[in-house]
């Protein structure tokens, strides 16, 4: 993967995980083993687990929102990159 591609996806990456307030690490592994397996996994815990901490029964905090919003996001970041990056 060339410098500028990496560095595009680390910054686009982390733009997403501040946006959405995403636990750092574990996004990061979540995308790691979605550029290995040549898929988001929407369904299952690892989604869950990139997500911040919410109350999935408080109305300001829509924890289904979020996630859909989060899979989207991470959805378009991975179809944007897959193919054009080798994995890390």
């Amino acid at each position: 993967m060339t410098a500028y591609l990496e560095a595009q996806r680390e910054k686009e990456l982390g733009e997403i995980i501040a946006a959405e307030n995403l636990k750092p690490e574990e996004t990061a592994q979540f995308i790691d083993a979605a550029f290995r397996e040549g898929s988001i996994r929407a369904s299952g815990t690892a989604i869950t687990k990139v997500l911040p901490p919410v109350s999935r029964f408080s109305k300001e905090k829509n924890h289904g929102e979020k996630k859909r919003r989060v899979v989207q996001q991470l959805g378009e970041f991975f179809e944007r990159f897959f193919g054009l990056v080798s994995k890390r």
